[in-house]
């Protein structure tokens, strides 16, 4: 197994799990072929996916931001399979945005299930909810408010949760993460890649959808996006 050299509860930046992981800097589901792990981020400030802990266990919503989820794409299926596939799964929560928590190693502690979720857009579409839980359980901080004693409390008071969290940060002056999940050029540029194609790259630049990398004496632009939805590059 993958050891991250991270104390539970211990508080780092994008930048410093994507280094430790060999992970890309975007997305929920982040697979690293580097170290074998696939790090999951339940983001509450973001307000997109719908992940709540329900008697212990954190009911996390999968990989696909619009439309109908398929639980055989990308991580999900990785997931999905990790009681066998032989990937460690790491999971972090962000409570206020660009704050990272290790939770620890996860597991899946139930059969997933699909339930109805808007999506980007705010279109009603099937996604797939992944019952998972740290190994061994600890008690780090987790946001109160998508904590529930069970599936009834979950139903009787979580209809407007992230509302309510929306106005939490806004009253302790924190603001909100952006719901494209795009990232500035510094978060980017300079990283290696390599491209299933193309080989190794260095990013030269980002504007928030397209890499300029360049491989070798060639430059490539490439929409960063679909190249890490469709397994093109990983980070090296």
């Amino acid at each position: 197994m993958f050891n991250p050299y991270l104390e539970i509860g211990q508080e780092i930046n994008n930048a410093r799990l994507c280094e430790i992981f060999g992970c890309s800097p975007q997305g929920g589901m982040r697979k690293s072929n580097k170290t074998n792990t696939l790090v999951i981020v339940s983001d509450y400030t973001r307000g997109i996916y719908h992940d709540k802990w329900i008697g212990g266990v954190l009911h996390y919503t999968g990989m696909g931001l619009s439309g109908d989820q398929d639980i055989n794409y990308m991580q999900n299926r990785t997931l999905n399979e990790s009681g066998y596939n032989g990937v460690d799964v790491h999971l972090f929560e962000v409570m206020e945005p660009t704050v990272y928590t290790y939770c620890g190693r996860i597991k899946l502690v139930g059969k997933p299930y699909t339930e109805v979720q808007p999506d980007q857009d705010g279109i009603k579409r099937r996604v797939w909810m992944f019952p998972v839980q740290p190994v061994p359980d600890n008690d780090v901080a987790k946001p109160k408010m998508y904590v529930f004693r069970d599936m009834d409390d979950y139903k009787a008071r979580g209809a407007n949760v992230d509302k309510e969290y929306a106005a939490y940060l806004a009253s302790t002056g924190k603001k909100k993460s952006s719901s494209s999940g795009t990232k500035s050029s510094n978060g980017l540029k300079g990283k290696k890649i390599k491209h299933k194609s193309y080989g190794v790259g260095t990013i030269t630049k980002y504007d928030g959808t397209i890499i300029t990398t360049k491989f070798g004496n060639e430059t490539r632009t490439l929409n960063y996006q679909a190249c890490v939805d469709k397994g093109l590059i990983e980070f090296i």
